[in-house]
Formats: structure tokens, C-alpha cells, sequence
């Protein structure tokens, strides 16, 4: 679960990486009729109450090594270690996150050096997740190694560090690139039935603003009664507006609002790309003081106690499917 965070880093921060070291990980949490070899959602289940069971036990190494099950110095170092690192419920609570991850639809923005090894027979992160990773991040390098352990300390771990060493001494900086992965908000105030003034609508204008410089946002447009925005992290969008939603409400006036992510052209301070166009046709299907996310953002806030309720699909060109929508139903915790 490590490697998709390290993903959407890359993505959004390449002049901060370089390079991109994947090992053992995945791009989707669960199953799906696209994604065929993660774990179903009643294998979740299972494995959430074999750890409810078993945490702080002498750990079950037949999936993680393999190779070390059988040594029981090795069973009471890895449930030490999992002990300390955490609770029961909040073990349940990280493993469920893990699975609702998906990063799919970032792949084709990471231009960074990328190394992607996988072990041959790991019962964790199987053979299908690491050729998906390779054929989907451009320009990546994919070293697949004998083998069944997932765990980096297991059979094989000197070959690993060797490969991961001569990558990372050898990788060339990141060019700097005109694309970023961005995560787009627009909105629309709307008003009461007679409407919204132009006066009224740039009074509130600065407050906007406002919230945005407060949520590291930039604004990137201005339309009569809209404003575009960008963030380079997803739940700084969702929070934003929400807050700008909070301050307008207590004046009369309801806004409307879409976030999606994705990957944008930057030319100065312009800023142009599906994201935007997408962020734009989500708003199109938001009631005022509603606000709408598509899958992707959905995908990338797990954990952050936002919550969310599917409100159809959008088919829009450009995209090899439809896209899945969802309203945000409460703020962060």
C-alpha cells in the first residue's frame, strides 16, 4: 500500500523525484471484471477477520515469505513488529483502507524514472500487478525475480537491493515536463430565485479566494459566477469546497461544486487539459450546495473521513469508459 502513495507522489511532485522504485504493489485494491487478480470483496472480508483473530499472534508467514514460515524466530520478530506498528482496530482499519485504493488513472502521468520489480510467485502482490504497473507507466522498468516472498528482507533480498542500487545511482534527474497531475475544483455560486447580482457575486469573490490561498489552491479562472482552481492534493480540494460552501450559506447563496483529477498542461500561469474539461462536466451534474467528485478523487481520499454516495455515471469523450460519480455527504472528521 506503500506504492501507491509513492505513485500519486511522483505524479504530482516530479520536480521533487528522482526516481520511482515499486515493488511488490498494485494500482486497485479489489477486484474488478478490468482488474481481474485482486482480491474479491469476500476475500477482504475473510482476511479482515483472520487479522482480527491473529494480530499480535506469532504472524502467518505462508503468504508474506514463504521461505521464512517455518522459522519461528522469524514468526515472533514480524508479530512484534506488526504489534508496534499497530493497534488491532487500526490494523482493520488500514487494511480496509488499502483495498479501496485505486490509482489507475494516474499511471499515464508519471514521467519519472520508474523500476517496478516483482517476485515471481508472490501470494501478496501477484505477477498480473506488476506487468499492469509496467505496461501503463511509460518509459518504466520492470525486473521480475524468482521467487514466492513479498516481504523485501525474504529470499532474493540482496539481488533486490543490488537491482533497486544500480537503478537509483544510474537514473538520469527527471526532465522537467510540462504536464502535472492536478487536482481540479469548479464551482458556480447560485442565489435565490431572482438570481445573483454581479455586485454581489465580486463581493464574495475575495472570499473565495480567500479559502483557496487557505487550502494551498490556485485559482486558474473566472467566469461570471464560476471559479476554477487547482490542488495538489485531493482532500485540500473537497475541503475547500466545503468551506467556501459554509461561508456563502450563511450569506443566502448556494454554490455548487466538482473536483476530479488528473493530469494538466502548465504554460506559464495557463493551465489547459481533460481534468479541466472533465472537472467542468461534472458541474453540470451537481444541485446547488452539492458536491460532486468523480471516481478518481474518491479513490485517492481513502482515510481522510470524507464521505461519499455513487450519484451516477458520466460518459464523456476521451475517456476509454464511463465515469463513475459520487456527492460528498460530510465533511473530514
Amino acid at each position: 500500500e506503500g506504492g501507491p502513495m509513492c505513485m500519486l507522489f511522483a505524479a504530482t511532485y516530479p520536480e521533487r523525484t528522482a526516481a520511482l522504485v515499486l515493488n511488490g504493489t498494485y494500482a486497485r485494491g479489489r477486484w474488478s471484471k478490468d482488474y481481474p487478480w485482486a482480491r474479491t470483496s469476500e476475500q477482504v472480508e475473510e482476511d479482515l477477520a483472520a487479522v482480527e483473530r491473529q494480530w499480535g499472534e506469532p504472524a502467518d508467514m505462508s503468504n508474506a515469505a514463504p521461505s521464512l514460515m517455518n522459522d519461528s524466530f522469524e514468526r515472533e520478530w514480524f508479530a512484534a513488529y506488526l504489534r508496534n506498528s499497530a493497534s488491532p482496530a487500526d490494523a482493520i482499519a488500514l487494511w480496509r483502507w488499502a483495498t479501496e485504493i485505486d490509482v489507475r488513472a494516474l499511471l499515464p502521468a508519471i514521467h519519472v524514472p520508474t523500476l517496478i520489480v516483482q517476485t515471481a510467485g508472490d501470494r501478496w502482490a501477484k505477477l498480473e500487478e506488476g506487468r499492469y504497473l509496467a505496461t501503463h507507466i511509460e518509459g518504466a522498468r520492470y525486473i521480475e525475480l524468482a521467487g514466492r516472498d513479498h516481504v523485501i528482507w525474504g529470499e532474493n533480498s540482496d539481488r533486490l537491493v543490488d537491482e533497486i542500487q544500480t537503478f537509483v545511482t544510474g537514473a538520469l534527474p527527471a526532465a522537467p515536463g510540462e504536464g502535472v497531475l492536478v487536482s481540479v475544483l469548479s464551482l458556480e455560486i447560485a442565489g435565490p430565485p431572482s438570481g445573483v447580482g454581479a455586485d454581489l457575486i465580486e463581493r464574495y469573490a475575495e472570499e473565495i479566494r480567500g479559502e483557496l490561498l487557505a487550502a494551498e489552491g490556485r485559482q486558474i479562472r473566472r467566469s461570471a459566477s464560476g471559479f476554477f482552481a487547482v490542488f495538489q492534493r485531493p482532500t485540500r480540494s473537497i475541503q475547500c469546497a466545503i468551506a467556501i460552501r459554509h461561508r456563502l450559506r450563511h450569506s443566502g447563496l448556494d454554490v455548487r461544486s466538482a473536483v476530479h483529477t488528473g493530469e494538466c498542461q502548465v504554460r506559464g500561469d495557463d493551465f489547459t487539459g481533460v481534468a479541466i474539461e472533465l472537472s467542468s462536466r461534472l458541474l453540470d451534474h451537481a444541485r446547488p450546495g452539492e458536491i460532486i467528485a468523480s471516481r478518481t478523487v474518491r479513490d485517492l481520499v481513502v482515510g481522510s473521513g470524507l464521505a461519499f454516495e455513487e450519484h451516477g455515471e458520466l460518459e464523456a469523450s476521451g475517456l476509454p469508459g464511463s465515469l463513475q460519480l459520487f456527492s460528498v455527504s460530510k465533511p473530514a472528521a
